[in-house]
């Protein structure tokens, strides 16, 4: 019985390389590492660092406007040449 799988294009976020990935129906991956989504400001949106408090003497700073996601992912070569 074969697993249903997809296809998927991302690129490396350190070396900008593509990376082809097959997804599995069951959320397993070949090709590629991947580590996540992450958040950014989105200095477009108008939004600015707001000072909401301290937390032990330390500035906490909040992000107002909207933010853009993006999936967190490196190729073989960029993975590898990290481990070691």
């Amino acid at each position: 019985m074969s697993k249903k799988k997809r296809t998927i294009e991302r690129n490396c976020v350190d070396c900008g390389k593509t990376i082809r990935s097959t997804v599995y129906e069951d959320g397993t991956y070949d090709g590629g590492h991947y580590f996540g989504e992450f958040t950014v400001p989105d200095e477009d949106s108008g939004g600015e660092y707001e000072k909401p408090g301290e937390w032990e003497g330390h500035d906490v700073v909040k992000w107002t406007g909207e933010e853009l996601s993006y999936e967190y992912w490196e190729c073989d070569n960029c993975y590898t040449s990290e481990e070691g």
